[in-house]
């Protein structure tokens, strides 16, 4: 960090110290009120939470962002999941990492069970006021765009990313005890917080609030520095609407200098892309440390859908088909957007009534229902400028004739925006030309070995292969740390070459890399439990003809866990 650009804030910070102190006190005031009303074994915890937070609203509810909100309903629905939550996150006799990491996984749990298709809210930021709030002496709040600008402009060795959890919170830690020993440095600073202290302000005797409100205060100064350098009118001549990657595209332009300075000051300025958690950046570096891709064939298939509009993610059981499908949609929004994404699973009954529309029961007489598709395209059309992603599970399982009728031919790329006349409304219809449809399926599927004709003509077919010599499933197998496990996947990679030789199988049939992923903790528990109810029931569905074979193979799986 470069001490003499801190010293400097701070001298601004002393600067505006007794008006700032009444706006932003209340930090000090809920960690008091916190202190004094947390009972982890009251009777009624749902209301002792609400209770013991709400002085913290402000830092747990703002915006679109709710996390305390959606606690509450949560210890309303389940008090005692959400007590035990609290339990494990507070117990400092293990790892922070193994806590933080449990809470985002007990959380999941809660939001399938409760909220599914809404939000949790329960992101990195939240579960660092919760542990500030409890342990303050100890913890910082972490909040990703004001630790992301304050270590910048101090020029710290640490620059915040998206999505790495244990690391971003090791690393505001660090920047923030450098603000913190920065200000019991200075004697002057240190009796502005003595004056101010009351019976209900948190002594915060290492500085550590105190030092999350500089951080806080320096982003706020610069905001409004880069705010000074236009007009209003220039400042609403740029949409906000536009996605990172169209904002890269325009800093790329020949801009004058005073444009390109008004570029930037809007995409730091958005609060929908910065602030909210629900809409943070996701740019091709998260798609690669999510997926198990080379940088190559993302950057071909993003090309394929780009210039196709329609593709089919194709291969075998556990390449993370689904997945992959979500995250590149991610990635050309240039956000994590779900608004901007649907998804279906074809089946052999799935319909024109179910996808376009059609008549379906209403009490004694019958309604005209708009399917899924439709209101999709529609939504899609109300913001052209967007892409918007249409995602279909098992695609091949069905009639595309069936399901899509007249607008088969309209989800051909020469053809969006071309209006046909709908057979049960009557009215005009198109499918918008920002709407991209990706499809999914699975090649190991013996049932579905012939493809619609229809379905080969309008998609490119992309196939997805197991990405165990990714550097991203290389990097994730050196952080599990486990010899069982990399002897596992030995097996694995010796598995699929003989799957790849044989005749009446091949690579579409090869076992993929996600069976293996998502674990924070590589137990030989775990791994014995993906052998025997994962991959051997698939190999005796593929050598079922083929006793000594399978028998070999469940030999050589099961002797990986042999002492």
């Amino acid at each position: 960090m470069n001490d003499e650009r801190l010293k400097l804030t701070l001298e601004h910070y002393k600067a505006v110290f007794p008006s700032r102190w009444n706006e932003e006190k209340y930090k000090w005031e809920a960690i008091w009120h916190f202190q004094n009303y947390w009972e982890i074994s009251a009777a009624n915890f749902t209301e002792m939470f609400s209770l013991s937070t709400e002085k913290a609203a402000n830092l747990l509810d703002f915006g679109n962002h709710f996390p305390r909100k959606m606690m509450i309903a949560y210890a309303k629905q389940n008090p005692e999941k959400v007590r035990n939550l609290f339990i494990h996150l507070y117990d400092e006799t293990k790892e922070i990492k193994e806590r933080v990491l449990q809470f985002q996984s007990e959380i999941k749990s809660l939001y399938n069970q409760y909220s599914a298709g809404l939000h949790h809210y329960q992101h990195l930021m939240a579960v660092s006021v919760y542990l500030w709030l409890r342990y303050p002496d100890q913890y910082y709040i972490f909040k990703y765009s004001i630790c992301r600008t304050a270590a910048k402009e101090l020029q710290s060795a640490f620059i915040p990313k998206r999505g790495d959890i244990v690391e971003n919170l090791k690393g505001n830690h660090t920047l923030l005890d450098e603000i913190a020993r920065g200000i019991a440095a200075d004697t002057e600073l240190v009796q502005l917080f003595q004056k101010v202290r009351t019976e209900k302000i948190y002594p915060d005797k290492f500085f550590h609030t105190a030092a999350y409100d500089v951080a806080y205060y320096l982003t706020g100064e610069m905001t409004n520095s880069r705010k000074k350098k236009f007009t209003k009118k220039e400042q609403t001549s740029y949409s906000l609407k536009l996605t990172k990657e169209q904002w890269m595209q325009l800093l790329k332009n020949k801009l004058t200098k005073r444009e390109y300075d008004l570029v930037l000051d809007v995409m730091r300025e958005e609060p929908l892309i910065l602030d909210n958690p629900e809409y943070e950046w996701y740019e091709k570096e998260s798609f690669l440390y999510e997926v198990y891709m080379t940088s190559e064939k993302y950057d071909t298939l993003r090309a394929l859908l780009l210039k196709k509009q329609n593709i089919i993610l194709q291969g075998a059981p556990g390449v993370g088909k689904t997945f992959t499908a979500k995250r590149l949609a991610y990635s050309i929004i240039g956000l994590k957007n779900e608004n901007q994404i649907e998804m279906v699973q074809f089946h052999q009954n799935y319909s024109y009534e179910d996808f376009i529309m059609g008549y379906k029961p209403s009490g004694n007489s019958f309604e005209l229902k708009y399917g899924i598709f439709y209101r999709f395209c529609q939504k899609a059309a109300k913001n052209p400028e967007q892409p918007y992603f249409f995602l279909i599970d098992e695609i091949n399982r069905g009639n595309m004739s069936k399901i899509f009728g007249e607008l088969l031919m309209l989800i051909e790329k020469e053809y969006r925006g071309m209006e046909v006349t709908l057979a049960y409304s009557g009215l005009p219809f198109s499918v918008p030309k920002n709407l991209y449809l990706i499809g999914m399926m699975n090649t190991a599927d013996r049932s579905l070995a012939m493809i619609d004709y229809a379905l080969r003509r309008r998609f490119s077919f992309f196939t997805m292969e197991p990405g165990f010599s990714s550097d991203g499933f290389r990097n994730y197998q050196k952080e599990l740390n486990q010899k069982k496990f990399s002897i596992l996947i030995e097996q694995i990679l010796a598995l699929n070459l003989e799957i790849s030789k044989d005749s009446t199988l091949g690579s579409g049939f090869c076992i993929g890399h996600s069976y293996f992923c998502g674990q924070e903790e590589c137990t030989e528990e775990w791994m014995k439990s993906v052998v025997e109810y994962d991959i051997i029931p698939l190999l005796t569905e593929y050598w079922f003809d083929e006793p000594a074979k399978l028998q070999n193979w469940q030999n050589r799986l099961r002797g990986v866990f042999d002492d």
